[in-house]
């Protein structure tokens, strides 16, 4: 009797689980950070012809079957995944973007930007594949084929590059690093030339304001880059660059596995300029001469309910510049020649963890940075030093409500600010400590509809408490159009001379008319993008407007006193305003094509009334092309960018000629490369500034740099000429 009753018992048994079902919920993988539910993603089991598909929320459940022990997940513009099932636990696996040309094709084809289909933000990602299309050998140098973004030098003398978005400055931009704020006040003058390009695996370039849970200081948008992982697909890289302008670059990264679950990675990147150039006999160096080392530390662990990363970064660059008989060697005193200093030391620490709940899409995420910038320079005979410390934190915590069609993002953060100036013989010091709270609703009535609204309020030591509401929206109108909606407030610290440090290259008077407010914004968007077919090959149109209205603003004015900079706080209107129009297009196989034309209106109300913001474009083009032959043996790569107007401040504007300086005009400038892959290894050749365009005289009272009306901040195009340059690339995949 006790055995009957033990064999129906076990027969009772395999039977209940043999009817068990697997059940979890697929995310799409295109978000670092956050679960944002995939619909419609196909669920099977290995060689077997039963499967289902995820609903709305990304859920999905599925009877097991006989021998069956592996599930397939796929998306189409996705990877396929296949996932290992050995216990009753539910599943929750992001799938990574990723079109498959067949399937029994071993190599993919991916975009080399893509703009999102499923984010509520007008979010666009720049793959390593667009990474690689020319040698950027920084941050700065990552966007010359990207239509939003603008690239130009601050000046004449320093060799520091900058960056636009939606007509301002980049500081008006959120940088982070994989969701770390990070270039915050000194170092945005100088921080985007501090990140090697081939650290780099991704860039996110968000437009409009950004969401709460990442701060309250995005004006037109995040830029996010996503370092290569220790976990990732490369084990081993080395590069090397060198170009006819004396710039020799070499970058080493590895990857370790140390135990399952637990991987660590080293980067270095090391770079000097050894050629002295004087092309338009000047009298100043065209480049500074520039040594600059720098290393990171990268740990990635993942357990079962827990996930994280930690790194640590050093950095050491010095620059030399100024007149050729400049010699930085000798005392300044005793000699009568203009020169240019800077050198900067930067530590940066960080750690991430994610902690995995129990109930389903939800989760505790934990952030933490600590970063060290130091910087001594000067110019001539100005002394301009800093030191500034920054500590952030923030916890979030991501759930749902009712169902996975209501989620929300909640959790506080701190952020600490010191920062101790030395200009000439004046010091500037401040301390702001910023704590601050949030709340974002996600809602997804339908498929083809999402919603995300957010507020904070944040609590400044210097500026007293302020709120930063944002709203986006996202509706498909059918399943090959999108559009999308956006408004949102955010606010920033202004840092005067920091910021504008190219006008310490000046014999200006600086100015300070009253105590510097926080800077605050409103920034609003429209976009329309959509997928069509032409001669059966895929074409994404894109079609956006925003508009940024100041309600504060640091004002820099240049217009009022050519030998004088004033600054102040805004007493009437600030705008920008930007239209953009972009195609990408694969007119035939393995051929890339992009288009894009935007319009750009920014004006500031100063001294002189409502004028137009100096050095700002009022139009850029951009066309851009890539052909790779079979099996990507070759690559030939090219960026048409057309430039539009730009102008000058202050009576430079009307009489550049009688300041001894080019006056802005319109002009066209080309990249090209060539690259041949091998197995294992790539060699390219590229060039740039085809067309060999340049602002020749682009410094006032060239002849006497410590007089009173030396400028040489008064750089608008090209500084220098055609220039030829070659790399090496090795990868060792894992």
């Amino acid at each position: 009797m006790l055995k009957n009753v033990i064999i129906a018992a076990a027969m009772l048994m395999f039977y209940s689980l043999h009817g068990q079902n697997v059940e979890g919920w697929i995310f799409d993988g295109e978000y670092q950070n956050e679960k944002q539910p995939l619909a419609g993603a196909n669920v099977y089991w290995v060689n077997q012809n039963t499967g289902t598909t995820t609903n709305q929320n990304g859920y999905f459940t599925l009877k097991t079957v006989d021998n069956s022990k592996a599930l397939v997940i796929s998306f189409v513009g996705y990877r396929n995944d296949t996932l290992k099932i050995s216990n009753n636990r539910a599943v929750q696996h992001k799938l990574m973007p990723g079109k498959t040309l067949s399937e029994i094709t071993v190599q993919e084809r991916v975009r080399a930007t893509t703009i999102s289909k499923i984010n509520p933000r007008l979010s666009q990602t720049i793959s390593s594949k667009e990474l690689n299309r020319f040698a950027c050998c920084n941050l700065s140098e990552s966007f010359e084929t990207n239509a939003s973004v603008d690239v130009s030098y601050s000046d004449a003398v320093s060799g520091v590059k900058q960056i636009r978005m939606l007509g301002l400055d980049g500081r008006y931009a959120q940088l982070t690093l994989e969701n770390i704020p990070i270039l915050r006040g000194a170092e945005t003058a100088f921080g985007l030339n501090y990140i090697p390009g081939t650290w780099m695996e991704q860039i996110h370039v968000s437009k409009g304001s950004s969401t709460v849970k990442n701060g309250y200081e995005s004006i037109t948008g995040q830029i996010n880059i996503q370092y290569k992982e220790p976990m990732g697909d490369e084990k081993l890289h080395f590069y090397t660059y060198a170009n006819q302008d004396g710039k020799l670059e070499a970058n080493l990264g590895y990857a370790y596995e140390i135990s399952e679950g637990v991987a660590t990675s080293v980067l270095l990147h090391t770079g000097k300029h050894i050629r002295k150039m004087d092309m338009n006999d000047d009298g100043f160096l065209d480049k500074p001469m520039a040594d600059i080392y720098s290393i990171m530390n990268r740990w990635q662990f993942t357990g079962k309910n827990t996930e994280g990363k930690l790194g640590i970064s050093f950095l050491k660059e010095s620059r030399e510049g100024g007149q050729t008989d400049f010699d930085h060697n000798k005392r300044r005193s005793s000699q009568s020649a203009y020169g240019i200093g800077i050198d900067v030391q930067k530590l940066h620490a960080f750690s991430k963890v994610g902690f995995l709940l129990n109930r389903p899409q939800t989760s505790i995420g934990t952030i933490a940075s600590f970063n060290y910038f130091d910087r001594s320079s000067f110019y001539g005979n100005r002394d301009f030093n800093t030191e500034q410390i920054n500590l952030y934190t923030n916890i979030v915590y991501q759930s749902f409500l009712f169902n996975t069609s209501h989620t929300y993002n909640t959790g506080i953060s701190f952020v600490y600010d010191q920062n101790h100036s030395l200009f000439r013989d004046s010091a500037f010091t401040n301390t702001n400590i910023v704590p601050g709270l949030f709340l974002e609703y996600n809602y997804k009535p339908t498929d083809r509809t999402t919603v995300m609204a957010g507020m904070r309020y944040d609590y400044s030591t210097l500026h007293g408490g302020f709120f930063s509401p944002r709203f986006h929206v996202k509706h498909d109108l059918s399943k090959y159009i999108t559009l999308r909606g956006s408004l949102g407030k955010g606010y920033r610290n202004a840092y005067a001379i920091s910021e504008n440090s190219n006008l310490l290259a000046s014999a200006r008077t600086f100015v300070f008319e009253e105590e510097i407010k926080q800077e605050e914004a409103w920034n609003y968007g429209a976009s329309l993008v959509t997928d069509f077919s032409l001669f059966d090959r895929e074409i994404t149109l894109s079609v956006e407007y925003f508009y940024t209205k100041f309600l504060n603003k640091l004002v820099v004015d240049l217009d009022q006193d050519d030998l004088a900079v004033l600054f102040y706080n805004l007493e009437g209107r600030a705008f920008a305003e930007n239209f953009q129009a972009e195609l990408m297009y694969e007119p035939f196989e393995r051929f890339d094509l992009t288009a894009a034309f935007r319009l750009s209106d920014v004006k500031t109300e100063n001294s002189s009334g409502l004028t137009r913001d100096p050095f700002v474009e009022n139009y850029k083009g951009l066309i851009s092309v890539g052909y790779s032959t079979n099996m990507n043996k070759w690559k030939f790569d090219a960026t048409v960018q057309f430039h539009g107007m730009s102008n000058l401040p202050g009576s430079f504007r009307s009489n550049p000629e009688n300041f001894g300086i080019d006056a802005p005009e319109t002009f066209t400038n080309i990249i090209a490369q060539v690259t041949k892959n091998y197995r294992f290894w790539s060699f390219y050749v590229g060039v740039e500034n085809l067309t060999n365009y340049t602002q020749k005289r682009a410094i006032v009272n060239v002849e006497n740099p410590f007089g009173s009306g030396f400028d040489a901040s008064m750089a608008w195009g090209p500084l220098y000429g055609r220039m030829f340059y070659a790399g090496i690339k090795y990868i060792l995949l894992k």
